[in-house]
């Protein structure tokens, strides 16, 4: 009997243990005519070396954020705030718990606020950070082209350098009316194929390498407009 009561007395204290905001949020930001779909995943590390820390990745469809990281996660009486990194100007989220279980706050961009309000769905499904990768020599350097940007012909550039680090760094220049410095928050090589990354403004180019013709030929993206993009290297 005493050993059923403590195993009944440990569950209870597990299940008051729980942490009520680690759990996969569904919802709405009110922005004023542009209502925004957002998915938000919360977890807290229980692991030896990182227990008590809170990890997040949202999900915002149709802008292409996906696994979008989480960043100054700060949980203290009851509330929570936590700042998008990378996307849509980094917003940052201020809320707490409602009596009625939803997960209510203000949505700060700009100067900007606007209410949200997230159900919870189920368990947290937080992507882990993305890692950047170096690239092969022959992709070192300047490459140029030329695309069809929104009905315009505009000049781009990709500048590609690996670090000590062991990952690649990259710039990446479009000049139409004036011209505009990209900042590539990740660049990735696996096997022919390049990725570029820009999420703060939803853009991203994928392109093949080809050894034949010495190009790389893919699409550069913006949210959901897509361009061929074929890059060359500069004339040195």
């Amino acid at each position: 009997m005493r050993t059923l009561i403590v195993i009944l007395l440990t569950a209870a204290a597990l299940v008051r243990a729980a942490e009520p905001l680690e759990a996969r949020w569904d919802g709405t930001v009110q922005i004023p005519g542009n209502e925004l779909h957002v998915v938000i995943d919360l977890a807290k590390n229980g692991g030896p070396n990182n227990a008590g820390q809170w990890t997040g990745s949202a999900i915002v469809p149709g802008y292409g954020v996906k696994g979008a990281a989480l960043t100054g996660i700060v949980v203290r009486d009851g509330g929570i705030s936590f700042t998008l990194k990378g996307a849509l100007g980094e917003p940052k989220f201020s809320g707490r718990l409602n009596p009625d279980g939803s997960f209510v706050g203000d949505f700060l961009q700009s100067g900007n606020t606007a209410a949200f309000r997230l159900l919870k769905t189920g368990p947290p499904q937080v992507d882990p950070p993305r890692q950047g990768s170096a690239v092969g020599k022959e992709l070192e350097g300047e490459w140029q082209g030329e695309m069809v940007l929104y009905g315009n012909k505009v000049k781009a550039t990709l500048k590609l350098a690996n670090q000590p680090t062991g990952a690649a760094t990259a710039q990446f220049i479009v000049v139409g009316k004036r011209e505009n410095i990209l900042l590539v928050e990740l660049v990735r090589q696996e096997g022919d194929w390049l990725l570029v990354d820009v999420p703060q403004y939803r853009m991203t180019f994928e392109a093949r390498w080809r050894k034949d013709t010495k190009e790389l030929a893919g699409t550069f993206a913006q949210g959901p407009m897509e361009t061929p993009l074929v890059l060359h290297p500069a004339a040195k």
